[in-house]
């Protein structure tokens, strides 16, 4: 009896020795949290006043002169203000980190402070930005034509006239949708958003982009010459349409004599894959005596599963979300042809030093533009995907502002942003 008694005693005193040593280490931990707190506090607002500083530093001409050689500049700056010891309260703001994009008036800062007080250590960035990186190319949008599809179409087989897609770049350029189609439109970066873009079903579907109605107004017209681009944002169908997969497809087409039979498969400039053996294509057709059609033609594997297809009608993927978007450019001067996938340069054909064929028609995305007779439906080359940010540049871009126009569509802060 005694024993059992002296048992019981021993495992109460284990288990309430147990219980004291970790109350004890619990109790000892609470300033520990509570230092940290204070510490994440005082570095957010040190934070603040290192963001503020530092934008308006970034405007400064007294700052441009100093650390960056002035305020004028082309592609991307990066420069890194580093700081020995310097302290406010139980902080230490170690650097700020300055990123521009073509100007100072398009930048962000990024602040690196760190703290610490009695073996507690915690760190903090933090970001500000203003209309970086999207506006890289000079300005902010390709300045011949640009469509970003913004604008809701629905049913516009009953809409005939009212279907326009606005031109954003402000040379009033108007894109006309066809066909059956009940999505609408909008930017293909992340988000909600990126779910609604314009749709090519691979069977009717297109965008026809006229010409200029009044080409005495000084703009600069939607027509292949000495120097321009052509660039535009997709997600291919890595299947095409169900029984048609040889017909896929065609993403910008500019046409040279659409109902000449010699000329009508010789774009003035086009971009189009065939999924028969998994190739992008970029041609331009050269205005020399022969009409020599330039053409790079590159390996790639689209992922996206844009519909699904049951007895040959199309039904849409609406998680189609999760594909990735993939770029798609090509540049073309004095008779050099560039192709560009994702803002890479992907390959070079050199041909005459010529100017490209003039274009009088206009341009098709999502379809060849072909006329006359012989003329068959496959011939056509509809596009089975979807499709954005579809524009042309009247020069042609270096490899720089191609990669920056790539990344600052995807990664677009259009205004400002703080991120912690």
């Amino acid at each position: 009896m005694g024993r059992a008694i002296l048992m019981s005693v021993l495992l109460m005193t284990t288990i309430y020795a147990t219980i004291l040593v970790s109350l004890n280490r619990h109790i000892s931990g609470v300033p520990g949290v509570l230092i940290r707190n204070q510490l994440l506090k005082e570095a957010e607002n040190v934070s603040d006043f290192a963001l503020r500083n530092a934008i308006r530093n970034a405007g400064s001409v007294e700052f441009l002169d100093s650390y960056l050689q002035g305020e004028n500049f082309v592609d991307e700056i990066i420069f890194t203000q580093s700081f020995n010891n310097f302290r406010i309260g139980h902080c230490t703001i170690d650097s700020i980190r300055y990123s521009y994009t073509n100007s100072q008036a398009h930048y962000k800062v990024k602040t690196f402070i760190r703290a610490s007080l009695q073996g507690v250590n915690v760190s903090r960035d933090a970001e500000m930005a203003f209309n970086y990186p999207f506006l890289t190319l000079g300005q902010s949008k390709p300045n011949i034509m640009y469509l970003e599809m913004e604008r809701l179409i629905l049913f516009p087989w009953l809409f005939q006239g009212n279907n326009k897609l606005p031109d954003s770049s402000g040379n009033d350029y108007t894109g006309t949708a066809n066909g059956f189609s009940l999505i609408s439109a909008t930017i293909p970066w992340g988000g909600a958003f990126s779910r609604y873009c314009t749709k090519f079903n691979g069977i009717d579907n297109y965008i026809s982009v006229d010409p200029h109605p009044d080409e005495e107004t000084g703009i600069d017209s939607l027509n292949t010459d000495a120097s321009f681009s052509l660039l535009l944002f997709a997600k291919i169908d890595k299947n095409g349409r169900q029984f048609y997969t040889n017909n896929q497809g065609t993403l910008l087409w500019i046409p040279s004599e659409p109902s000449n039979s010699t000329l009508r498969q010789k774009p003035c400039a086009a971009i189009w894959f065939t999924n028969s053996d998994n190739k992008m294509h970029f041609a331009v057709t050269q205005d020399d005596a022969s009409k020599t059609t330039l053409e790079a033609s590159v390996s790639h594997n689209p992922t996206a599963v844009i519909f699904y297809w049951i007895l040959g009608i199309p039904i849409f993927n609406v998680s189609f979300y999760e594909y990735p978007w993939c770029s798609y450019g090509l540049t073309y001067n004095a008779g050099v042809l560039k192709a560009y996938i994702n803002g890479v340069l992907v390959q070079t054909v050199v041909g005459s030093n010529v100017r490209a064929y003039p274009s009088r028609y206009g341009m098709m995305i999502g379809r060849r533009d072909l006329r006359g007779s012989g003329v068959g439906y496959s011939d056509y080359k509809y596009f089975c995907g979807v499709i954005d940010q579809a524009g042309m540049h009247d020069r042609a871009l270096n490899g720089s502002e191609m990669n920056s126009w790539h990344k600052g569509v995807m990664s677009s802060t259009l205004i400002k942003y703080i991120r912690d």
